[in-house]
């Protein structure tokens, strides 16, 4: 008893005819011929992108910021730079009291 195998061919030949006559039957207004897929973003999504640049942009910005730095190093060096007590007193009290000056 052995069974024949090439008939096979003919039954996958139906399904393939099926499949075409399927399509057929679909109205021409169901059809998506020549559209495009679209793609929505949510506020939230654009909003947390945005806060993900900044945070990256954060984090590549130096801790020590060399051009305000430079002046009163070389100020230092020189003995040139002078401390003005009265001011920060001023600011002291300001913090304690919560003064704005």
């Amino acid at each position: 008893m052995g069974f024949k195998i090439n008939k096979i061919n003919g039954v996958s030949g139906v399904y393939k005819n099926q499949k075409v006559e399927s399509k057929k039957n679909i109205p021409e207004s169901a059809r998506t011929r020549g559209k495009k897929d679209e793609v929505q973003i949510s506020k939230e999504a654009m909003d947390f992108q945005l806060v993900m640049k900044a945070a990256k942009a954060a984090r590549e910005i130096p801790d020590i910021r060399e051009e305000v730095i430079a002046p009163i190093k070389e100020k230092l060096d020189n003995g040139t730079y002078e401390v003005d007590s009265k001011a920060i007193a001023d600011k002291l009290l300001a913090r304690r009291f919560n003064i704005k000056i």
